[in-house]
């Protein structure tokens, strides 16, 4: 016991355990990451010889523990998120998730990350104890010590420096901003908080905004848009899409009356882009042009239709609340609830079931925001939804995968119900109508050799992009907007990009013209021609699929299931 207080007391001992448990990502990251080698060896050598400098500082290295305390927290961070992805370095997306997560969805995370948040709580507690222990104690760094040390660490930073420099010439695209943690992790920092800022100006700055829309379609006509937004569902486990389970039986039963897109990508697998990307036209522009622009409700609002946005999702405070509270009729299912509390979709069906039993006529949008398939699937759906039996996950592993698919696709099936109890009350109000459903994003269910689960990485996978797209109209729809369906169903099988085609096919569907509109992605016009499929990066920069960071075993899901890459 004598023995280790005094190693725990000594100021040398304290000294290296810092500087080495700051590098402890790094060192991971060398082995995970798929940067280059140099990359990867400055990785390590660069912090470790700055941290190193910076502890010879003073004669106490608990004191310049505080000063480096950012850099601990980026650390733990980065250990959970290596135990969630495998990979990638902390993203501004990952930064921005802490501020728009609801506690419900991090309590139902929690336990899957539990062992790596144990292991960085314990490392860097140690950290915090062993600094406030050399702030205590009596015993000083000797001067030359320090200095002998100083001079090493010079040393070692001047050659990571060299190999910085070096790195910029032999391998292409290498930023250190990017690629060399936690460089990237203070750029990303600086980057989420000027998005958190912008977003936040965003009532004033699209002020006087307008989609200067008009209709082509008479006032005097009765006419009702649907559009479902799902959350996590992949297409490759509805059963319209050719899984081997039949999760879509109403789906399935409709046959020609739905035009289903066999070959559809998302351009972002986090529901904080998707979403706004999908309920805006900011997809088909620079993304920074989403802090100047309104939401689709509004186009709708401005050719006088009543519109009404329901959501099941927790308010997040941005761009899909934004966008959704547009609407006339608002409503966010959990909003009068306790926070914990689990909400099923079918409080989402209760609504538009009110709001089509009390439609007497018009112009009529509603856009529903459902929770889906969002983990634990297990709770998405009440106990008549447990089709796929058994569904009570002990614990997200691997080991448990087929209990996991279970209860993921009795949530595809509970969307199976929501989608085709809807269209049975739109075909009953005999009005032109028309439905239009796709997810924000699909999801990593330990699918392959790479153990991924969940989605919103910073590099995504096939799993998290190829989500369903799919259109239903009434008969007297298609009698209004008959050339307009026609183009509809002729494009099924063109590989499009979902948050790029919704907008601009859902106004010129419904017959309404902007400035802001494009025929050529509009799935309903004859002058729609397939656009390049794009994702955007973690620093909202759009790139082509074969630069979003897909892997080998995701191209080859593309070969497997006839689907166009890039």
């Amino acid at each position: 016991m004598k023995r280790f207080k005094e190693l725990i007391t000594s100021q040398k001992f304290i000294f290296w355990f810092i500087t080495v448990g700051l590098t402890v990502p790094n060192v991971l990251m060398f082995y995970t990451e798929s940067t280059s080698l140099l990359t990867r060896v400055i990785q390590i050598v660069l912090p470790f010889a700055f941290y190193w400098l910076v502890m010879t500082l003073s004669a106490k290295p608990g004191k310049m523990f505080w000063w480096l305390f950012i850099f601990a927290f980026y650390d733990a961070f980065q250990i959970v998120l290596l135990r969630l992805y495998g990979e990638t370095p902390l993203a501004v997306d990952m930064l921005l998730n802490v501020t728009t997560t609801n506690v419900t969805e991090v309590s139902e995370l929690l336990f899957n990350i539990l062992p790596a948040m144990l292991f960085a709580v314990i490392l860097y507690m140690a950290c915090i104890i062993l600094s406030i222990v050399s702030i205590r104690v009596k015993e000083k760094l000797d001067v030359a010590y320090r200095r002998v040390q100083r001079v090493k660490a010079v040393i070692l930073l001047g050659v990571a420096v060299v190999l910085l420099v070096t790195n910029y010439f032999v391998t292409p695209g290498f930023r250190a901003r990017n690629d060399v943690f936690p460089v990237n992790a203070a750029y990303n920092t600086y980057l989420a908080v000027d998005r958190l800022y912008r977003t936040k100006q965003y009532s004033s700055s699209v002020e006087g905004f307008s989609y200067h829309a008009k209709s082509a379609i008479a006032d005097s006509t009765n006419m009702i848009a649907v559009v479902v937004v799902g959350e996590t569902a992949r297409a490759d486990n509805f059963g319209i899409y050719g899984y081997k389970r039949n999760t879509t039986p109403r789906l399935a039963a409709m046959g020609d009356e739905i035009a289903v897109y066999r070959d559809v990508m998302t351009m972002s697998n986090t529901t904080h882009k998707s979403v706004p990307l999908l309920l805006s036209s900011v997809a088909s522009e620079a993304w920074d042009s989403i802090y100047h622009r309104r939401g689709i409700i509004s186009a709708f609002n401005e050719v006088g239709y009543n519109t009404a946005y329901y959501s099941n999702q927790r308010r997040n405070h941005a761009f899909i609340d934004y966008f959704g509270e547009e609407a006339n009729e608002v409503v966010f299912t959990k909003d009068s609830v306790p926070m914990t509390a689990n909400v099923s979709d079918d409080a989402l069906k209760a609504l538009v079931k009110a709001k089509l039993d009390a439609y007497r006529g018009g112009k009529l949008l509603i856009v529903v925001h459902c929770y889906g398939s969002h983990f634990n699937y297990r709770d998405r759906y009440p106990a008549r939804g447990a089709y796929f039996k058994p569904d009570n996950v002990i614990a997200a592993s691997k080991d448990q995968r087929d209990i996991l698919i279970n209860s993921y696709d009795n949530t595809i099936r509970f969307d199976d119900d929501l989608i085709g109890d809807i269209i049975d009350m739109l075909k009953a109000k005999n009005v032109a109508s028309m439905l239009t459903f796709t997810s924000d994003h699909g999801e990593d269910i330990y699918d392959d050799d790479r153990d991924r689960f969940l989605h919103a990485s910073p590099l995504p996978t096939y799993y998290q992009l190829r989500v369903p797209f799919l259109m239903w109209a009434s008969t007297q729809f298609k009698q209004e907007r008959d050339a307009q369906w026609r183009n509809i169903m002729a494009h099924r099988n063109v590989p499009i990009s979902s948050n790029l085609v919704m907008f601009h096919t859902v106004l010129d569907l419904m017959g309404i013209s902007s400035p802001y509109l494009k025929p050529n992605l509009a799935l309903s016009n004859d002058k729609f021609k397939p656009a390049e499929r794009l994702f955007v990066t973690d620093h909202n920069e759009y790139v082509p699929l074969s630069k979003s960071g897909l892997k080998e075993l995701d191209i080859e899901q593309f070969r497997k299931h006839g689907l166009q890459y890039p």
